[in-house]
């Protein structure tokens, strides 16, 4: 019920510019930070009053996770484009921080009720939206639902996107160099934010807990070991859905823990695509050929297809970034800079992307 969930909830910790899962070196900071705690349907001046809203950002995992369990239960919302790219960076603005604290995204707003996280957005789905298919069974798969629900949830995945491993895929060179910058320009955004709003105690407290999340988290990907570890551990993981895999209800045709699909089923398919376009199907699972029978049974399904996969190309991302930056800086080296960059990695990304799409 909706008090185990709960308890799941406040097992992830914090969260990313992204929504992103985190280590628990960084949930006792979001502890000490509770302006900085997830909120689940709470009542919110600043949100739109009527219909169902999520703010995203195309590129993002977790607005990936929100728009696939909306696309999931049928429920027809409205996008609002949050760009969490250097050089726009709207998940600080005080319009946003004022509807999630986290400064992340995605953020739910249900006739002017505020959800935050991605997994929290997921685990209360079928309470917010109990008209359409349930994808958190109350029956004898409660648990092993869960069980690899949290599972697929510990990859940290913001890591294995953004970080290089040894023996694992390389970034694109115009990402790379964008990723090196990207740190420091919130750093330093975050800190003028801080500074120009300090007589605000809500934004204050909000732009404080992120600049010590941040501060962490920096530590963490430009730590070769600590990324190496990341790999490691999600190694083990992979290990542990092959069982399932050929031992589960997955062997006889059925899905991860069942006949039914689950938001288990679900954030293992948004895990294991966010891996295989990155590039580490061979690294992780190559040894496993259930689990790639599994993304690929997860890739060819016409949700994830239409909320997760179709956002990974270029007129999504580039177009939306491109967009803002005009509307935010008129500096013209600054655009040919960052079009030419989103240009070379948009090339790229599409040529991984399209022989996806179907």
């Amino acid at each position: 019920g909706v008090c185990s969930q709960n308890k799941m909830v406040a097992s992830y910790g914090s969260t990313t510019d992204d929504g992103a899962a985190k280590p628990s070196q960084l949930t006792d900071l979001y502890e000490e930070a509770s302006v900085l705690a997830p909120l689940t349907n709470k009542p919110n001046q600043h949100a739109p009053q009527k219909g169902v809203h999520l703010y995203q950002f195309p590129a993002s995992f977790y607005s990936c996770e929100a728009r696939l369990i909306l696309e999931e239960k049928g429920v027809d919302y409205k996008e609002h484009n949050i760009c969490i790219i250097a050089g726009v960076f709207d998940q600080y603005e005080p319009e946003y921080v004022r509807l999630n604290p986290r400064c992340v995204v995605p953020t739910l707003c249900v006739d002017g009720k505020v959800t935050t996280d991605a997994h929290n957005i997921v685990l209360h789905a079928d309470e917010f939206f109990p008209q359409s298919v349930k994808l958190f069974p109350n029956d004898d798969t409660t648990d092993d639902v869960k069980k690899h629900f949290d599972l697929a949830c510990s990859v940290f995945v913001e890591a294995l996107t953004y970080g290089e491993v040894s023996g694992g895929p390389k970034l694109p060179w115009q990402m790379r160099g964008m990723m090196k910058s990207n740190h420091g320009n919130k750093y330093n955004m975050l800190k003028e934010k801080l500074n120009e709003h300090r007589d605000d105690p809500y934004l204050k407290a909000c732009y404080k807990g992120k600049l010590a999340i941040l501060t962490k988290q920096i530590e963490i990907l430009d730590s070769e070991k600590q990324l190496n570890d990341i790999v490691d551990a999600t190694k083990v993981i992979m290990k542990q859905l092959n069982k399932q895999l050929i031992e589960g209800p997955a062997k006889d045709g059925g899905w991860l823990c069942g006949d039914s699909y689950t938001i288990a089923d679900m954030q293992w398919g948004l895990t294991l695509v966010r891996l295989h376009i990155r590039g580490y199907s061979d690294l992780l699972w190559s040894e496993y050929p259930a689990i790639e029978a599994f993304c690929q049974k997860l890739m060819a399904r016409p949700t994830i297809q239409k909320a997760v996969i179709q956002y990974q190309t270029t007129t999504k991302i580039g177009g939306l970034v491109l967009r803002r930056k005009i509307a935010k800086n008129s500096r013209k080296l600054m655009l040919v800079v960052a079009a030419a960059a989103l240009i070379g990695i948009g090339l790229k990304l599409n040529r991984n992307v399209s022989k996806y799409i179907q």
